[in-house]
């Protein structure tokens, strides 16, 4: 029979692990608050949630390697966590695709896979929230400036980047409502029946191959 002792001492060390990992938890939204970042809880819209539980009907889900490349933004990486977080609800939940990132704090491109840079103005003009150029030159402004939506995306940085991902992915603009993710400068997130796929036969030809999750995989940081 197991000693009682060491059924305590093995719970007493489990416990002190989740005690660990919560300090560094708060520690590190202390680090991004302290330093002048916003802070926000993660709390999708419900719109965005209920797509998430209803979005198991894609088969497979696509996962598509995307380098994110902070070396150039103005903003604090820790401020960045929950818009990594908001892009992948937004595709997720609608198109069954995942970006699958590293972030990176160099101009060192990804092949196969995609590049985002966010930086805090593009062509020197601060009209531009975003730009897409090619699958390696994606440019999101650190705190775009966005309008309304009848159901908004939570972070502006976020809601442009999802945006100029899905031009990654074949979408033109579609500019007949304000909850469109397509359309310009606004905090809208939805895709249609037509976009969502046209997307997932673009990402399946980027997706990588032996990834059958049926999940998003965690935000790989490098460089930081």
């Amino acid at each position: 029979m197991r000693h009682p002792s060491l059924s305590i001492r093995r719970l007493e060390k489990i416990l002190g692990l989740a005690m660990l990992h919560v300090i560094v938890l708060v520690l590190g939204n202390c680090t991004a608050a302290c330093a002048g970042e916003p802070v926000i809880s993660p709390r999708p819209h419900p719109s965005i949630t209920r797509a998430m539980q209803a979005s198991s009907t894609f088969r497979p889900v696509y996962h598509i390697p995307l380098r994110v490349h902070l070396d150039r933004s103005n903003r604090r990486a820790a401020a960045f966590v929950e818009i990594f977080e908001e892009i992948n609800q937004i595709w997720r939940s609608q198109a069954g695709i995942c970006f699958e990132m590293e972030v990176v704090m160099n101009d060192d491109v990804k092949y196969p896979g995609f590049d985002i840079w966010f930086v805090p103005r593009i062509d020197d003009n601060d009209s531009i929230n975003g730009v897409y150029r090619s699958r390696h030159s994606i440019y999101v402004r650190d705190m775009p400036v966005l309008r309304a939506a009848p159901r908004p995306a939570q972070h502006p940085a976020s809601r442009t980047a999802a945006h100029e991902l899905g031009h990654a992915l074949g979408l033109p603009h579609r500019q007949d409502s304000d909850d469109n993710l397509m359309r310009s400068k606004t905090f809208g997130w939805q895709l249609n029946k037509d976009e969502i796929d046209i997307a997932r036969k673009a990402a399946a030809n980027w997706a990588i191959k032996d990834n059958v999750e049926p999940m998003c995989g965690p935000i790989n940081i490098r460089s930081l």
